[in-house]
């Protein structure tokens, strides 16, 4: 396979992550590679330290730009990439050396334009597998909905010129949920895509990212991306609508739990009771879909005896603070 395929990577404040991000990317077995590091006006190190990478390797380039959030960083990427795929990968994760030759060989074998990855590892997964497939956009658009494929764009690969035929690119005015939009984009206009199971990425634990702190701006940009997604639809079908009704009242479920470990539900009294309201009117939602029993006994709990959830997801939170 001598097509080239590009990796974009945002950079911002990942110090301490970086170095061994890109060193797992110049690592690869499979060597013919552009490397795209995008400094979106990292306050930190970040940018000293890619420069740095750039020149043990030609094939990197550094983008340097004033801040524009990881949607405008991976736009800058993509009007430059000069690949046949691109892929993507975040600032503080880092990949297995044969990240880029699966994900390529997962969608020429398969003749797709886009590859998806079911697994990765992270603190909660370890699963991996040889398994490979083909499925329809509608179930992959289902999929991503029920959390069966994760949302985020790493961990993926993408036909270049898919991508510009289609003029598909990153809302800069999401910065929350844009990973999804991007994906639910993308499989409006395929068929179907290629789907693997075997693990090789690793998703870091950063509790400084921004991505993976409670913020509730965040939280509310993901429900503005949910509705986007969905004036996006082309295609669309029962199962489809019922996966998204799921992950919109997930929101929900996230937001109050969100408050309540950040103990600020007080001063968002209106959200959080918005949210409460919502977790017991719809709970024949999170009841119809196909997810695990115990996420819907979960759900079940939170809508019939709330202030027993929250108690304890609040007592949760204290003991975690006590043993550090």
């Amino acid at each position: 396979m001598k097509k080239v395929v590009s990796v974009i990577i945002p950079v911002y404040n990942v110090e301490e992550f970086i170095f061994r991000t890109v060193e797992s990317v110049m690592n690869q077995d499979y060597k013919n590679i552009e490397i795209i590091l995008v400094d979106d006006g990292s306050p930190d190190n970040s940018a000293k330290i890619i420069d740095e990478l750039a020149k043990k390797d030609d094939r990197i380039t550094c983008v340097h730009k004033e801040n524009g959030g990881v949607s405008s960083a991976r736009n800058a990427g993509l009007r430059i990439a000069s690949g046949e795929y691109v892929t993507f990968i975040d600032g503080d994760d880092w990949v297995e050396p044969k990240y880029i030759s699966y994900l390529l060989n997962l969608v020429e074998s398969n003749k797709c334009e886009i590859g998806m990855n079911k697994n990765n590892y992270s603190d909660y997964n370890t699963k991996s597998n040889e398994e490979e497939y083909v499925v329809s956009a509608e179930k992959a658009i289902e999929w991503i909905y029920l959390g069966d494929i994760f949302v985020a764009v790493w961990n993926k690969i993408y036909s270049m010129q898919f991508l510009k035929k289609n003029n598909i690119l990153f809302d800069e005015k999401i910065w929350y949920g844009e990973g999804m939009l991007f994906n639910i984009d993308c499989l409006q206009f395929v068929d179907s895509i290629a789907v693997g199971e075997k693990s090789v990425y690793h998703q870091v634990s950063n509790p400084n990212s921004a991505m993976r702190k409670f913020n509730v701006d965040s939280n509310l940009c993901g429900i503005r991306s949910l509705e986007i997604q969905k004036k996006h639809w082309r295609k669309s079908n029962p199962a489809i609508v019922d996966a998204w009704n799921y992950h919109r009242r997930a929101f929900n479920l996230s937001i109050v739990r969100g408050l309540l470990k950040s103990d600020i539900e007080q001063e968002y009294q209106e959200l959080y009771d918005s949210c409460m309201n919502n977790l017991k009117k719809q709970l024949w939602i999170s009841l119809k879909v196909p997810i695990p029993l115990r996420e819907k006994l979960s759900y079940i709990a939170w809508a019939i005896i709330p202030s027993f959830m929250s108690k304890r997801c609040k007592n949760k939170v204290r003991i975690k603070i006590r043993k550090k």
